[in-house]
């Protein structure tokens, strides 16, 4: 069994009072209802706050291999981290960050509802999590999960197709061609297969909270392809003394830094108009960023029904046909290439009433 795919925590640090201490809570053994996860106070688990925003400084600069951009768009929360000493699921009472900041269960003592977060102060809330975790979890919320840095998908199923609470669940790893493989754990869905090629950015499932996991986040990590069981730190090492893991590359985000994929997000735009040659018919055009955009146009009618209209189609406009004296809105969904998704509407558009006598 690869070391990697051994119960990834993921919601780990929880507040469950605003007034109390940062707490975490362990993963549930198979079988067992998974909770919602709901946190009210989040322990920063970089060195420069809780959160991935995609302008974060990590003051250091990128290897020569580095490859990588985040698996997310959007701000989220950094929950666990990839402890240094060391990455392999066992306890030894240290936790150690890749600017060389170390917690230990003896200094700064353990977070009392998860034994394997330690503060970094006596006394202190400010918890690294967690001891032999060998990636990064990001609070991702059923949320669209992206591929960080282009490959060819080796493995995209169930890690333990027998039992769906097992391990890191729904499962994909991406073989880069440089000797090293993304993974992404405890997924909703899948979006890709085994052996399709893969751009950066593209939308490869959705997160979720499949396998042992406390609630709904993304485990990624960076592995060796050819050393399946030996773990990569994106975040490199830092540290004033020697890297206590012997393995990793150096920083391997492009920039030396965590930064969003550069990719042109979808944002829908719809207009509706009255015609000017015809009260009864509205011009609607709908309109978005991203490449090859594929768009579904429904057009909403007075009594709340929704219909489809247009399908398959890319940006433009059309002439809707309506009725004397009813109410129309439209609204537009896309998918672009990559597999992003947005939509939006349009505001109402009244025809006028039919007077008496007049022709329809």
């Amino acid at each position: 069994m690869r070391i990697r795919h051994l119960i990834p925590l993921a919601a780990v640090a929880f507040l469950l009072l605003q007034s109390a201490p940062a707490q975490a809570s362990q993963a549930l053994p198979p079988g067992q209802k998974h909770d919602r996860y709901v946190r009210w106070f989040y322990p920063s688990q970089t060195a420069y706050g809780p959160f991935e925003d995609g302008a974060g400084n990590t003051s250091s600069k990128p290897a020569s291999g580095a490859f990588l951009t985040l698996p997310f768009m959007g701000p989220h929360i950094v929950t666990s981290l990839f402890d240094h000493c060391f990455p392999d699921y066992g306890t030894n009472g240290r936790v150690c960050r890749y600017d060389g900041v170390e917690a230990t269960s003896q200094v700064g003592g353990p977070d009392p509802s998860f034994s394997e977060g330690y503060a970094q102060t006596p006394g202190g809330h400010d918890y690294l999590y967690y001891d032999g975790h060998d990636g990064y979890d990001y609070g991702l919320t059923y949320e669209p999960v992206a591929a960080a840095a282009p490959g060819t998908v080796m493995y995209a199923n169930w890690l333990d197709p027998n039992c769906h609470e097992c391990l890191s669940g729904m499962t994909i790893e991406i073989n880069h061609g440089n000797g090293l493989l993304t993974f992404y754990g405890h997924l909703s869905r899948i979006d890709v297969a085994k052996g399709q090629y893969v751009r950066r950015g593209q939308v490869i499932g959705i997160s979720g909270m499949t396998g042992t996991a406390t609630g709904p986040h993304l485990h990624f990590g960076v592995y060796y392809v050819h050393r399946s069981q030996t773990p990569v730190d994106p975040y490199g090492w830092s540290g004033s003394s020697p890297d206590p893991w012997p393995w990793d590359l150096g920083d391997l985000w492009l920039t030396g830094s965590p930064r969003y994929a550069d990719v042109a997000l979808p944002a829908v735009t719809v207009t509706a108009t009255q015609d000017a040659s015809d009260p009864n018919s509205i011009d609607v055009s709908w309109s978005s960023p991203g490449g090859g955009t594929h768009f579904q146009v429904d057009v909403v009618m007075q009594d709340g029904r929704m219909k489809p209209w247009l399908g398959g189609v890319g940006a433009g406009s059309a002439v809707f046909k309506g009725r004397a004296d009813e109410s129309y809105w439209f609204w537009a969904s896309v998918t672009t290439d990559l597999g992003w998704t947005d939509a939006g509407g349009s505001t109402s558009v009244q025809t006028p009433r039919l007077n008496h006598g007049q022709a329809v």
